[in-house]
Formats: C-alpha cells, structure tokens, sequence
C-alpha cells in the first residue's frame, strides 16, 4: 500500500509540474492568436531561448530565481524586435502569411541558437537547498520540482491579477473580443498587439528557465514544446483561457501516466486524445474555440 501511495504521489506532482509548464507556454501563444489572430511558429523557439538565457545567466555566476526575472524579460525585449520588424508590417495580411513567416522565423531562431550554444546538452546549476529531497506521504520527492509547482502557481496567480484587475490587463482582454469598441475609446490597437506579442515572448522565455532544471537543455526542446502546446490550445480552443487551463492539466496527466506505464508510446496516446476530444468538440473542450 505504501509503495502504491508513493507512486500515486509522484505521478500526481509529476503531472502537475508537466501542466503547469505546458500551461504557461500554450496561454502565452493563446494570448497572441487571442488579441492578434496570429500563430507563432517561432513561439517554441523563443521558449528554447528562455532556457538557454537561462542557463547563460546562471553560469555566469545570477542567482536562479534572478535569473527567472531576467531570462524572460530578454525574451520579451527580443518579442518586442520580431513584433516590430517581422509581425507589424504583415499584420493585416491573411494568416497564411504570418504561418510562413514564423515558420522561417523558428528556424532562424533554431539556427541561432545552435550558433551561439552549440548541439552539445546543458544543465542549469541550481542552489543548493534545491537540491535534495522531502519526504511526502511515503516519496521522496525532489525540492526542486515542488519549488518549480509553486513557481509556476505564483506566476499564474499573477497573471490572472494582471489580465482581471489593471488597467492594461482589461484592455486586453476586450480587445480579444470586442477589438473595435477598444479602438472606438482612442485604444491605439497597434500598441494592444504589440504588448500581447511581447507578453506571450515573455511566458515563453519564463516557461523555458521554468522547464531547464526539470529536462535537458538542448535544441530540440523548442520543437518539441510547440508540439506539445498546441497540442494543449487545439483541444481546449484556440484563443480559449480556460480551455487551455483545462487543456493543460488533461495533457500532464495523460502523458505522465502515458510515460509511466507505456514509455514508448506516450505522444502517440496524447494525439490519440486530442483526435478524440476533436471529434466530438471541434471548438475545443468548452467550445470556446476561435477559428478564423
């Protein structure tokens, strides 16, 4: 029973952790297409920055939770560039346009990368109280990884207070819906869609020095997390908040429980799901889905 419970504990926690980092990545490129109709290929890319700049700040001798400030906040300024010079001018084109562009854009961003760090894996070094283990309910389980729940709790606390309770956070959040009414009350949209841009870049960059201590650090992880998060926006709705919270948590379990118990076929199990849930909810879990 004990062994039972512990391995209960773990997949639980797991999960959750999986979530989370799926969460931050998927609301980030929801946010995007959310205010600006806009797919961003390169958002995956952006979260492989995230943990390099991550793991280059750490090495250099920052603090990890600095480091957490820091990281992200590059990748925004580097959003803010793409925003500017790449997305703005194309704005209003169809969206075929925009699903070239950043589809070029991931494999500059993945060139780069492999440019300045190099094919070869890295580790972020974190502190040393992060580094051992607690006891819960018969597991040892990693500091480091509850650490790495409540960051990602805070973060999503926070956001919720940004999007529902300032000023900016409201306007955009109309501008999702009711662009033309925000625009009507002298709004100039185009520093709307900037900041959504460069606020998606941002969880991005946060998500990937979240996920450097719990993987490798290594070229591929970008790709991989873009498939795994639209993976999470196409079931719970793109441009759907909640159905990405939903999505997310659907898309932790499932896959660490997939991992646990059939390795090999664990992404197999995931796309499984998500032609099932399409199937039956095209518009996504809650049918909030934004198809244009």
């Amino acid at each position: 029973m004990g062994g039972t419970l512990s391995i209960i504990v773990d997949i639980t926690l797991n999960s959750l952790v999986l979530s989370g980092v799926f969460l931050i990545v998927a609301i980030g490129l929801n946010i995007i297409y959310g205010l600006s109709r806009i797919m961003n290929m390169g958002h995956g890319a952006l979260y492989a920055v995230g943990a390099y700049t991550g793991y280059t700040l750490v090495a250099t001798g920052l603090n990890y939770f600095a480091a957490l400030i820091v990281a992200p906040i590059i990748v925004g300024v580097i959003g803010l560039l793409i925003e500017r010079t790449i997305i703005s001018p194309i704005r209003k084109r169809s969206m075929v346009y925009t699903l070239i562009l950043t589809y070029g854009l991931m494999f500059f961003l993945d060139g780069m990368i492999k440019y300045v760090w190099g094919n070869k894996p890295c580790f972020i070094d974190l502190p040393g109280f992060m580094q051992g283990t607690i006891p819960i309910l018969g597991t040892d389980y990693p500091i480091f990884r509850l650490a790495t729940l409540i960051i990602i709790a805070l973060m999503m606390g926070a956001l919720m207070l940004f999007l529902n309770k300032t000023r900016v956070g409201i306007i955009l959040r109309a501008s999702s819906t009711i662009p033309e009414m925000v625009s009507c009350l002298g709004i100039n949209m185009s520093y709307v869609h900037m900041g959504a841009f460069v606020l998606g870049c941002v969880m991005a960059g946060m998500a990937g020095i979240i996920a450097g201590p719990l993987t490798t650090i290594d070229p591929l992880m970008g790709s991989e997390m873009l498939i795994s998060s639209f993976v999470v926006i196409v079931i719970g709705g793109l441009g759907s908040l909640r159905g990405a919270v939903l999505a997310a948590l659907l898309i932790g379990v499932v896959q660490t429980l997939a991992e646990f118990f059939i390795t090999d076929l664990a992404m197999v199990i995931v796309y499984i799901l998500m032609a099932v849930i399409l199937a039956f909810k095209p518009l996504g879990i809650l049918g909030e889905g934004k198809f244009e």
